[in-house]
């Protein structure tokens, strides 16, 4: 546990570190936080994230929120389509939506919002202010992700958009190994396509990877003459065995919270700052707080990256029959959770012997023909 002073220093004024901050300040604490860049949210240019509502059992705006900070998400997500090699899986919401879109980087960022929310309660936020994170002098470490483990490059376009509608792109030609693309309108009239990939130290370019994604996919829907301004991104993901190191506490990106399969990284920056001020605040075990409320998830989206890289080599032959599948995102969520999609999961190294492969293939039909029959 790190060694509480008078005042809490915190290194970062990203989603995790500010939501650290806020806690910290309404519980009574005095905090500093130092950001190395000039202004918060200033290493993102604008582009949107989702926040999907698929790996918890309730809409993930009224969850977070009850880690004592507000959201200011942009749209309602209703529907998100996953282009596969020769398939398409379409995940809606009936009753909820799948998910919400969160700026990031800009002025109406989620991370401005944070600051603005922080400062409101008493927080002190330093920029420009470099933290050398080795030393002992931070009690909370929010600065975000170590060793890169993919690479991403996104272009931001001008339209006629439905932001209401995200498209997701698997395919070994553009997107080999971990990585994948997407098509995220955030207004009616901007959208964002970025594609991303494992960073192995290779020689590739992402930029004419997106270009194939494009001409494939998305010729109706981005014209060239409407581009806007381009980004890079740098993501590390990690399932740590602590997330204390001496007498400071990782929070976010920089402890490793991040799924392995969509790299999904906000939600677990905001409950892991609200778990580091709880921590400080209560005196509780942070290890023990985190690992029991994620660390299954972690471990669920780690077995399913393993399957779907497995099933991107064989270009996605495995799954069914090639008919579109539909699922409701309620329905979504019971088949995630589900005891029998886990030990699929967890078991499916032994697929490739012959003495269990008939297992897989008469409980992975029963599955799919359970997902063809939520939409009847």
């Amino acid at each position: 546990m790190p060694n509480i002073k008078d005042t809490i220093k915190i290194a970062g004024a990203g989603v995790a570190g500010l939501t650290t901050a806020i806690n910290l300040a309404k519980a009574g604490y005095e905090v500093v936080v130092h950001e190395k860049f000039p202004s918060v949210g200033g290493h993102y240019k604008e582009n949107p994230q989702l926040l999907p509502n698929w790996f918890i059992k309730e809409d993930v705006i009224e969850e977070l929120e009850k880690c004592n900070i507000k959201i200011n998400w942009l749209n309602k997500i209703e529907e998100v389509e996953i282009y596969l090699p020769n398939q398409k899986v379409k995940i809606y919401g009936r009753s909820m939506p799948v998910g919400y879109t969160v700026l990031r980087g800009g002025e109406n960022s989620f991370e401005k919002d944070l600051a603005r929310q922080a400062e409101a309660v008493g927080v002190k936020i330093i920029t420009s202010s470099p933290a050398d994170t080795k030393s002992s002098d931070f009690d909370i470490i929010a600065t975000g992700f170590g060793k890169p483990i993919t690479v991403g490059y996104g272009r931001v376009y001008k339209g006629n958009f439905n932001p209401q509608k995200v498209k997701v792109f698997f395919g070994s030609e553009y997107t080999p190994s971990i990585g994948y693309g997407y098509f995220f309108p955030h207004t009616e009239s901007t959208a964002t396509v970025k594609i991303s990939r494992q960073f192995n130290g290779e020689s590739f370019s992402l930029k004419g990877s997106l270009t194939k994604l494009k001409e494939k996919y998305l010729v109706s829907e981005i014209k060239e003459e409407n581009f806007l301004y381009e980004f890079g991104s740098l993501r590390s993901f990690d399932i740590p065995k602590s997330a204390v190191r001496g007498s400071s506490l990782l929070v976010g990106e920089a402890a490793g919270f991040q799924d392995e399969l969509f790299r999904f990284g906000m939600r677990y920056a905001v409950w892991s700052g609200y778990f580091a001020a709880e921590s400080i605040i209560k005196g509780l075990n942070y290890d023990e707080l985190w690992k029991e409320k994620f660390m299954k998830e972690f471990k669920r989206t780690a077995l399913t990256r393993r399957v779907f890289e497995d099933f991107k080599k064989r270009k996605f032959k495995a799954i069914g029959d090639g008919s579109d599948i539909y699922l409701d995102i309620e329905k979504f969520r019971k088949l995630w959770f589900s005891n029998a999609v886990y030990l699929l999961l967890k078991a499916y190294p032994l697929y490739k012997s012959f003495v269990f492969r008939p297992f897989f293939i008469k409980n992975g039909i029963s599955l799919l023909k359970k997902t063809k029959a939520i939409n009847d």
